[in-house]
């Protein structure tokens, strides 16, 4: 059974300005995202990001330990918290953080 290709892929932005973040985080440059359409989001006091969002779901367990222990870390909560929170609404990437790109296919 033939596996159904992928008409689009994401890879981290090496010029993006929290490429070196994202490559640690990830382990990698593929970024699993949930579609390749971007949204706006309200990143704290910033208004109206272009924003992808990650399919948590598609993280091994290590990139995923690695989020969360980036994120306890970065905003000073415990990793239950960042989890729950995470849960609930998902999680952003920087659009300016990512390359997204199609398959010729796609576009036929």
């Amino acid at each position: 059974m033939n596996a159904r290709p992928e008409l689009w892929s994401a890879i981290l932005n090496p010029s993006g300005p929290n490429f070196e973040q994202w490559n640690e985080v990830l382990g990698g440059h593929r970024v699993p995202l949930q579609s390749c359409h971007s949204v706006t989001a309200n990143l704290g006091e910033e208004k109206d990001v272009e924003v992808y969002l990650l399919n948590l779901a598609a993280l091994t367990l290590k990139q995923r330990a690695r989020l969360m222990a980036f994120l306890a870390q970065r905003f000073g909560v415990p990793i239950y918290e960042v989890e729950k929170e995470i849960a609930v609404r998902g999680f952003p990437i920087r659009a300016v953080d990512v390359i997204v790109s199609f398959d010729m296919r796609a576009l036929a």
